[in-house]
């Protein structure tokens, strides 16, 4: 039997945001947004009870993603899959870089995804992550 960790996060899901550049008193300073900032250290602190089942460096991941959004009473009806913005990427970005270090060692050790955007019936968006070890 293969190892697999299934977790859901009860947040609203973020697009991690690009890092922004400023100039002051003649130095440049990168850095990331406030908010992208608070959207992983809230998953890593979520993520720190599966901490022990972490995979070894070295083996071959899975990671199945999905990310329910709550829906906007703005939007109409018919839109039943959400195909706006952000990204699907963006929001992986945000969970691969909060599970690295605390679920596997790299992130470069996920060799195959899936990852869906939907909608919640729920007051609340929330993340459902499955990682196992990839096979074939």
């Amino acid at each position: 039997m293969s190892k697999s960790i299934r977790i859901t996060i009860q947040v609203e899901p973020t697009a991690k945001g690009r890092p922004r550049t400023s100039y002051r008193n003649g130095v440049v300073r990168t850095y990331t947004p406030q908010k992208t900032q608070n959207a992983q250290e809230f998953i890593k602190a979520r993520l720190l009870r599966h901490r022990q089942q972490a995979f070894p460096a070295g083996v071959p991941l899975h990671l199945t993603c999905t990310f329910y959004r709550t829906k906007s009473r703005y939007l109409p009806r018919r839109e039943t899959i959400p195909w706006r913005k952000p990204d699907l990427p963006n929001f992986l970005s945000l969970v691969c870089d909060a599970m690295t270090k605390m679920l596997y060692d790299d992130d470069a050790q996920i060799s195959y995804v899936t990852m869906k955007k939907r909608w919640t019936n729920k007051p609340y968006g929330y993340i459902t992550i499955k990682l196992e070890l990839d096979q074939l």
